[in-house]
């Protein structure tokens, strides 16, 4: 039998691309604009890390200002919903016994307050957030936390991502990739490391029907 680990942003949840128009809005306000469009390059990472990468790169910009504007404008236009297929595969797994965890590069109090809003809070043996660990996506840290977490080999695993950081990461900790983009598309390297490549949630079950036959 194999286990089944999420990323949330992006991948269960329709809550990615709001961050680029939040960057965007708070980038603005600085005289800075289109930050939302390296959105790409941090989609995994825990806040430190992306910290990190604006303060190397815009290194003009107010860091402590930046935030809260970004998060001013995520409070007020944010509407959380699973994405396409999400309900359907959570389902599909639960009725076959499949154990499921949440591992995020956002923090496990907002991760839990959006499974709360689309009542999925009962589908998860484990929900990390991205404080949980030292290094973010794309090191493997939370997925091997994950599967220590549900009492799982990491080779008897399966990540579903939404991002090459993503990927990057479930690859390293030895565990079977799927990707299901939706900001991006991944690169041709990506792509290889990938078990299955779908455009959605609902092809995914299609995937795990096949490995319980």
């Amino acid at each position: 039998m194999f286990n089944v680990i999420f990323d949330m942003d992006g991948t269960l949840l329709d809550t990615q691309r709001i961050f680029i128009d939040a960057w965007d809005y708070a980038g603005e306000k600085q005289g800075i604009e289109n930050l939302g469009a390296h959105i790409p390059n941090v989609c995994g990472m825990g806040e430190p890390d992306w910290t990190a990468y604006l303060v190397e790169n815009f290194k003009e910009l107010d860091i402590l200002k930046f935030k809260t504007d970004a998060h001013t404008f995520i409070v007020d236009h944010l509407e959380v919903k699973f994405k396409k297929g999400a309900k359907e595969l959570l389902e599909f797994l639960k009725q076959n016994g499949i154990k499921m965890a949440i591992a995020s590069g956002s923090n496990t109090q907002v991760v839990k307050h959006h499974l709360g809003v689309v009542e999925a809070d009962d589908y998860f043996l484990a929900v990390l957030g991205g404080e949980t660990v030292e290094n973010s996506k794309p090191a493997p840290d939370i997925f091997l936390k994950a599967a220590q977490a549900i009492d799982a080999n990491p080779a008897d695993c399966f990540v579903i991502e939404d991002s090459e950081n993503g990927i990057r990461a479930g690859k390293a900790a030895g565990m079977q990739c799927i990707g299901v983009p939706d900001i991006v598309q991944f690169k041709a390297e990506v792509k290889d490391m990938c078990c299955a490549y779908v455009d959605s949630l609902l092809d995914v079950i299609d995937v795990f029907k096949q490995k319980l036959n």
